[in-house]
């Protein structure tokens, strides 16, 4: 009986999950936010995955940073 409990919480929380990440998708984005762009400048993180989309290219300057 236990198990079966816990498997039904288990399957609600997995329902309630997709449930959510579908209403999300179909918000639409506030007025302003369309093209936000991250500030990278400050960042450290060489291999982050937002900065390789954003910089522009190539190799970056190091800034003294080694």
């Amino acid at each position: 009986m236990k198990a079966l409990l816990a498997v039904l919480i288990i399957a609600v929380l997995f329902g309630l999950n997709v449930w959510l990440y579908r209403a999300n998708k179909k918000t639409p984005v506030p007025a302003g936010c369309e093209n936000l762009r991250p500030e990278c400048n400050a960042c450290g993180i060489r291999d982050c995955a937002m900065r390789g989309q954003f910089t522009s290219g190539g190799k970056e300057d190091n800034h003294g940073n080694h």
